[in-house]
């Protein structure tokens, strides 16, 4: 017999066959599982390798034994023909099973995962793209600041240090050309071990400042140091030890050596820390502790601690413009009223702009009162552009405007300031959530869908990324899929209008009806407009007209109106330019208004 004759006459090929099919089927899976246990490629090539070593002796094996009805036999115990060999039909059909499995898998991955892969290959690519152009256009001049490292011996000092951190990246923030990440991002990295060059490069930046602050009574000992992330190498590293007195001062000298050391193409002189009381500045740094929890009682807390700042040191514009920003976000909450709220806020800002004509925040602030309360959109753009160009990179007036843009129907503006803003503080959800509203404005709801899942990646409790992922798939036809992400907020009116939207759209008129019942029953006095969409979506147009009026006349929220993808179906009706009219986004009266 031909040495082919006895390799199939020992079954040796049918072994071979099976086996290659299992380890393709194997390697399949590997690829799939791996990933999501944190192994990386490396650990799937020791996969193929170990399998490709393994054939040998299988197939080695294959040839020395044979499968009897007694067992395993070595092959040079048997009689050539003395007894039957039914290992080769029992082979024959373990590769048929293995090959329809391989088929299944290859159905599987084709039509089912290949696609969920692709979505999320396109969106790393996009936000890859983005980073690209944005340190393209910025060179090498980037920076993140790590918030600063406690060593007082009271914990609670910790809002001092953080304090501390944020205002150096505010200050460095001022640079033009100079990419520094925003707090959001920076402060992602806090209380995990994680090295600074996976940081950096994380963040898409070249350098890292990182220290620490201790504090004892009226003393502080500051301890900074910068990092060049490729290379590892500590450029510059300073101990200051001073009185409260001096920390502006302290700050400014940071600033003064970073500056040079990071980029070569700086002119003009470093920017510098506004002044003010080191007790009323200790107050301001708790009262943005508070403030940033964003809730009720820290709001609450925030104020308490700024009014105190003020009485101390009411020359500060931080500190008004810190106030005007509780009494917005309290209206926010629903817990202070909206005009006292606005004329209080009016009030802080005001102040601030007196104080520093060419305070950047404030500006933001005078804009949005503008914006979101008077719906005076020339004075809001004004206000927004000198913003810019005093911060160019602030996160906060770049976000904000793109809100205004958003109004104005200036959709590709505000993607672009908005994807500008996320290239500075890549790990905001808001940020993300923003932009997946923007893309679905825009009629591409498909995009938006990874941007929104993102957000909710990044902050699963949020209502808002929630709501844009539901409104995104609606939007694609998935009214079954958009419940899914509405049973997890906490934000009840739009929870409602979006079960109402998405039960209409499976046919559950009796769910449908309940949802929009207890909206109109509970928030009729918040929610107007959101009402008012559900019955758009219904093609109730009637009842769509009066809820929008209802809202224009009890000056409640109407944000993104124009623009609003869920009210396209009233476009056509003479009452959608007039009430456009009435809120002052009518084209003759945008127009010429400057972004």
């Amino acid at each position: 017999m031909s040495f082919l004759g006895e390799l199939k006459r020992r079954n040796v090929i049918r072994i071979a066959m099976a086996y290659v099919v299992a380890g393709w089927l194997v390697i399949q899976v590997v690829e799939t599982v791996f990933p999501a246990f944190g192994f990386g490629s490396g650990a799937v090539r020791a996969t193929v390798i170990a399998l490709a070593v393994l054939l040998v002796p299988v197939l080695v094996l294959a040839w020395v034994f044979e499968i009897t009805p007694e067992g395993l036999r070595r092959e040079s115990d048997l009689e050539r023909d003395a007894i039957p060999r039914p290992s080769g039909k029992r082979l024959d059909g373990l590769i048929l099973i293995l090959l329809a499995l391989a088929v299944g898998y290859f159905a599987f991955d084709k039509f089912v995962l290949d696609p969920v892969r692709d979505r999320a290959q396109a969106e790393a690519a996009r936000e890859a793209g983005r980073a690209e152009a944005i340190v393209e256009s910025f060179g090498e001049s980037s920076i993140a600041v790590l918030p600063f490292a406690n060593l007082s011996s009271d914990p609670e000092q910790e809002f001092f240090s953080d304090g501390i951190s944020e205002e150096l990246l505010n200050l460095l923030a001022r640079v033009p050309g100079l990419r520094v990440i925003s707090r959001t991002s920076a402060y992602s990295f806090k209380g995990r071990n994680v090295k600074v060059a996976d940081i950096a490069r994380e963040l898409g930046v070249r350098y890292v400042l990182e220290g620490s602050v201790r504090r004892a009574g009226d003393r502080v000992r500051i301890t900074t140091q910068l990092i060049e992330a490729p290379s590892d190498r500590h450029l510059w590293s300073e101990s200051y030890e001073r009185s409260l007195d001096d920390i502006f001062a302290i700050q400014d000298e940071i600033a003064a050596v970073v500056l040079p050391a990071i980029q070569q193409q700086v002119t003009g002189r470093p920017p510098t820390a506004l002044r003010t009381d080191p007790a009323a500045y200790s107050l301001y740094l708790q009262a943005s502790h508070f403030f940033l929890q964003r809730t009720a009682a820290g709001l609450s807390l925030a104020l308490d601690h700024v009014q105190r700042a003020i009485e101390i040191g009411p020359d500060y514009p931080a500190s008004w413009t810190l106030l005007a920003s509780v009494y917005i976000n309290q209206i926010n909450l629903g817990k202070r009223p909206r005009d006292e709220g606005y004329r209080l806020a009016s009030e802080a800002v005001d102040r601030a702009l007196d104080l520093a004509p060419d305070f950047a925040l404030a500006h933001s602030a005078r804009a949005w009162i503008a914006m979101a309360y008077e719906h005076d959109f020339t004075t809001a753009a004004a206000h927004f552009r000198r913003a810019r160009s005093l911060a160019p990179n602030s996160v906060l007036v770049l976000g904000n405007n793109a809100l205004l843009a958003v109004r104005l129907g200036r959709l590709e503006d505000a993607l672009g300031m908005t994807e500008h803003a996320l290239n500075l503080d890549p790990a905001n959800s808001v940020l993300h959530t923003n932009r997946a509203d923007q893309l679905i404005r825009l009629g591409r709801p498909a995009e938006a869908e990874p941007s929104a899942r993102k957000a909710m990646a990044l902050t699963p409790g949020s209502s808002y990324a929630r709501s844009t992922l539901a409104l995104a798939l609606l939007l694609q036809e998935q009214p079954k899929a958009a419940l899914a992400p509405a049973a997890g907020m906490e934000n009840e009116a739009a929870r409602q209008a979006i079960l109402a939207m998405a039960h209409y759209d499976t046919g559950d008129a009796q769910a449908a009806d309940a949802a929009l019942a207890v909206l109109r029953e509970q928030h009729a006095h918040d929610a107007a407009y959101y009402i008012a969409i559900v019955h758009a979506w219904r093609n109730e147009g009637e009842e769509a007209f009066s809820w929008l009026n209802r809202a224009v006349d009890e000056g409640q929220s109407t944000y993104g109106v124009r623009t609003e993808p869920f009210l396209r179906s009233l476009h056509e009706d003479p009452r959608w330019a007039a009430l456009l009219e009435r809120l002052g986004l009518a084209d003759g009266q945008i127009a010429e208004i400057l972004l």
